[in-house]
């Protein structure tokens, strides 16, 4: 449903972008500035909610999971060479844990238009869930199999009443669990960093469900920005 009041998907889809290089820009260049980290934890719940959203709205699932795994092949040596600089198989790009995302989601599909009784349906769904969260577990693609996790947390509240206060309790549980890793300090406590990804339900409350472009080129710039963006970012850290 469409609200007429809200950011619309471009806009989210920008905000994304923008904190996803802030966090960037602190991981290659500055890696001291803990506050560039803070605002980057926006950007991946964006990006996990706007998958659940796209793979629901798609007129063709198979350009999708294209333009996602072409974005996948060029992000990965950019990846790797601005994060640590030379190529490695031990680390996989986001764009990967996204790719694994899109295909469990149409799992969940699959298994909602069988006429299976809802017990099947829902441990077929699940035992999806945790072949893709092995996966990427496997693969170690960035957040791993908590990012599997995040994006089918949001496909599975979307049409449920209150769920922005299911997301809510559901991400601060995915970041305990997943990522007990550095902390910054907030009014005096000692704060997860990947606590502040939870300021990413603000943006997605508002957003209206709406496109203000169908351009194809607009889309592909999203999918390039993240490649393109982390060979500047290299380049920059040999200068």
């Amino acid at each position: 449903m469409v609200k007429r009041n809200g950011i619309s998907q471009e806009t989210l889809k920008l905000l994304a972008c923008v904190t996803m290089l802030i966090d960037h820009i602190g991981a290659v260049l500055l890696p001291g500035a803990l506050s560039l980290r803070v605002i980057g934890r926006v950007a991946f719940p964006i990006y996990c909610f706007l998958l659940s959203e796209g793979v629901c709205h798609t007129r063709s699932p198979k350009k999708y999971a294209l333009r996602l795994g072409i974005g996948a092949i060029l992000s990965e040596l950019p990846f790797d060479l601005a994060l640590f600089g030379r190529f490695t198989w031990n680390h996989q790009s986001v764009m990967i844990t996204l790719l694994l995302g899109f295909f469990a989601l149409e799992t969940f599909r699959f298994a909602r238009r069988q006429a299976w009784k809802p017990v099947f349906r829902w441990s077929f769904s699940c035992a999806a869930a945790a072949l893709f969260f092995l996966l990427a577990e496997a693969l170690r693609t960035d957040y791993g199999g908590a990012g599997i996790l995040m994006i089918a947390l949001f496909y599975c509240t979307r049409e449920l009443p209150r769920r922005g206060l299911l997301r809510l309790v559901g991400l601060t549980a995915l970041v305990y669990w997943q990522f007990p890793g550095g902390k910054v300090a907030l009014l005096g406590a000692s704060v997860p960093i990947e606590l502040y990804a939870l300021a990413a339900l603000i943006p997605i409350g508002a957003y209206r469900g709406g496109k203000r472009s169908h351009s194809a080129a607009v889309q592909w710039a999203f999918y390039l920005f993240y490649p393109v963006h982390l060979t500047i970012l290299y380049l920059l850290s040999l200068g």
